[in-house]
C-alpha cells in the first residue's frame, strides 16, 4: 500500500534536541537537607540552590528518569512516558503475550562442547515462557531502558542476523562478535528514526484502521541467545489470525521510491528479500510466533506499507546459522574477553576455526 503524505508545516519540523539524559537512583533523602546545611550562611553567600525550596518532606514524584521532587522542573517537564497504544477497534481482544504461548522452536543442530564458564553463561541466558512474558512487558520502552540494552547486548538480535548469516571471513567473522559486545552506538539516522516512529505509527494507524500496542524485547525459551524488538504489535481484522507485527524505517529522504532496500517486483515496490531488513523482519515472525508483519517505510512526502508473511527458508537459516555463530563465536567473546589476552585470542582463534567448518557442513 502506497500513500502521498501531506507536506509539513515548518512548525512540525522543529523538535527539542534534547534526546537522552544520565538517570540514576535518586540519592539519600537526608541530602536534600541543603536550607539546614546552609543555615548559617549570609544570603549572598549561600549556594542558589538553596532558594528552591528543596526538603526532605516534599514528596517524590515520578518523572522520565525516576523519582524527582514534586514541584521540581522536571516534574513537569519530563513526565514518564505514556504508553503510546492506539485504539481504533475498540472491541478487539487484548495483545497476546509474546511469544505466543505454547509456541516452540525446533532443537538447535549446532553441536558444540561447552566449557565450565560457557555453561554458566547459558544459564544466565534461560527462561521460562512466564519469565519472557514479563521481560517483553516490562521494557517496551525499547531504547529509553537500560535493561533493554543489556538484554540485547547478550544475544544475537534480529538486526543482527543477516550479518551474522552471511559473515565470509575469519575477520569479519569476529568483528561482528567484538561489535555485538561494545553495543550499539547511536547514529544520527537512529536518534532520527526514533523521534519520528510515533508520528510514523500515527499516520500507519489511520491509514489502515488497526489498533497498535508497543512490543518490549522478545526471547523464546527454546533459543533464549537470540533475541528481537519489533517496533510493535498491530490488530488488523481483516487478517487471519488478525495479530501481527510492526517494523518501522524513517529514512531521511522526500519519497520511498529512492530507498535502496526497496525493488520493483510484479508491479510494486517491495522490500528487497536479501536486505538484512527482510531478515530482521523474518526473525522476528521466527520468536514471535505470529505469522505476519507489516514492514513500513515513512519518508518526508509518502509512506509504503508491506505486508511481509513467513518464508520458512529464511527462518530456518536464521537457526541454522544464527546458532552457530553464537555458540561458536558469540560465547567465546562474551566469557573470555574479561580473562587474559593470550587465551582470549587463542579461544577465539579455534572457534573461529570450528565455526568456518560447520559452515561447510551447512552448505
Amino acid at each position: 500500500m502506497e500513500v502521498r503524505k501531506p507536506q509539513n508545516s515548518t512548525a512540525v519540523c522543529v523538535r527539542s534536541s534534547l534526546y537522552k539524559a544520565l538517570d540514576g537512583e535518586m540519592p539519600d533523602l537526608a541530602t536534600l537537607r541543603v536550607e539546614e546545611v546552609y543555615r548559617d550562611f549570609p544570603p549572598l553567600l549561600a549556594p542558589l540552590v538553596t532558594t528552591m525550596g528543596m526538603s526532605a518532606e516534599v514528596p517524590l514524584v515520578q518523572s522520565a528518569f525516576g523519582a524527582v521532587q514534586a514541584g521540581s522542573v522536571l516534574s513537569f517537564q519530563q513526565k514518564p512516558p505514556e504508553m503510546r497504544e492506539i485504539n481504533n477497534i475498540p472491541e478487539a481482544p487484548a495483545q497476546p503475550s509474546l511469544p505466543i504461548q505454547g509456541y516452540r522452536l525446533e532443537p538447535t543442530t549446532c553441536a558444540n562442547v561447552l566449557s565450565e564458564e560457557e555453561h554458566v553463561y547459558m544459564k544466565s541466558l534461560q527462561v521460562s515462557f512466564h519469565m519472557a512474558h514479563r521481560i517483553e512487558a516490562a521494557i517496551r520502552e525499547q531504547s529509553s531502558c537500560q535493561e533493554w540494552h543489556r538484554l540485547r547486548k547478550m544475544r544475537v538480535t534480529s538486526t543482527r542476523f543477516h550479518e551474522a548469516c552471511h559473515v565470509r571471513c575469519h575477520t569479519s567473522a569476529e568483528n561482528l562478535a567484538h561489535r555485538i559486545l561494545r553495543g550499539t552506538v547511536m547514529t544520527k539516522d537512529m536518534r532520527r528514526g526514533i523521534d519520528m516512529e510515533p508520528v510514523a505509527v500515527t499516520e500507519y494507524c489511520s491509514l489502515k484502521n488497526v489498533n497498535y500496542s508497543p512490543c518490549g524485547f522478545i526471547i523464546h525459551p527454546d533459543a533464549p541467545w537470540l533475541g528481537c524488538s519489533p517496533d510493535g504489535v498491530v490488530f488488523d481484522p481483516s487478517e487471519n489470525p488478525p495479530f501481527g507485527l510492526l517494523e518501522i524505517k524513517c529514512p531521511n529522504i522526500k519519497s520511498y521510491v529512492d530507498c535502496p532496500y526497496l525493488k520493483m517486483s510484479d508491479g510494486s515496490l517491495q522490500l528487497r528479500r536479501k536486505h538484512k531488513y527482510y531478515w530482521q523482519v523474518q526473525g522476528q515472525i521466527l520468536l514471535t510466533g505470529l505469522e505476519c508483519c507489516d514492514f513500513v517505510v515513512c519518508a518526508q512526502e509518502d509512506m509504503l506499507v508491506e505486508r511481509i508473511h513467513k518464508n520458512l527458508d529464511v527462518m530456518c537459516t536464521i537457526r541454522d546459522r544464527g546458532d552457530l555463530f553464537f555458540f561458536f563465536l558469540q560465547i567465546p567473546t562474551e566469557v573470555f574477553v574479561c580473562l587474559s589476552h593470550f587465551r582470549y585470542n587463542y579461544c577465539l582463534s579455534v572457534s573461529v576455526a570450528t565455526y568456518h567448518w560447520w559452515s561447510i557442513q551447512l552448505h
